[in-house]
């Protein structure tokens, strides 16, 4: 068995661009290639626009092994690896990226942020953050460039962004 990697998976996308999109949740979780399709650049593009397709070589493939989801590496040429959970359904059910585990890509490991079990209003979110930060002694001109980072997109854009900045959980 191939040892364990840290993918963030997105629950049902529809294509590869809602996994991109995806914050991958708080925590990435261990995963283990137990099967690995490669596909040509075409497959691929095909595959990737449309998880939902049922598929012959995914069914009743998927679940988890010894504490690790049991994933099938999805390879082509010039593309991001991706990694499947079917869940034992024919359809691509959880799909993922690989990721480096959230604690040494934080910019601020120290500054705790509880964002889990409350209110999930973006401006809630970005209040919590900053009130953390200033909490723990992060200087108001790196308050401030957190805040402009989170505020310039969508809200999985500042889920992302508050994740890459503070421990969140």
């Amino acid at each position: 068995m191939n040892s364990a990697i840290k993918v963030g998976y997105a629950r049902k996308p529809s294509r590869l661009g809602d996994v991109k999109e995806s914050p991958f949740g708080l925590d990435p979780l261990d995963t283990v290639a137990v099967e690995t399709k490669a596909m040509t650049a075409e497959e691929y593009d095909a595959f990737a626009q449309d998880f939902y397709a049922s598929r012959d070589w995914l069914d009743g493939k998927g679940g988890s092994r010894n504490g690790a989801i049991a994933a099938i590496e999805i390879t082509a040429p010039e593309r991001e690896t991706l990694y499947v959970n079917p869940e034992g359904h024919s359809y691509a059910r959880y799909v993922g990226i690989r990721v480096e585990p959230q604690a040494s890509a934080t910019k601020y490991p120290h500054v705790h942020v509880q964002l889990t079990g409350r209110d999930g209003n973006a401006y809630f979110i970005l209040g919590r953050c900053q009130g953390a930060a200033r909490k723990a002694g992060v200087p108001a001109e790196q308050i401030n460039a957190f805040m402009n980072e989170a505020q310039a997109g969508d809200y999985n854009h500042l889920l992302a962004t508050c994740m890459r900045w503070f421990d969140c959980r």
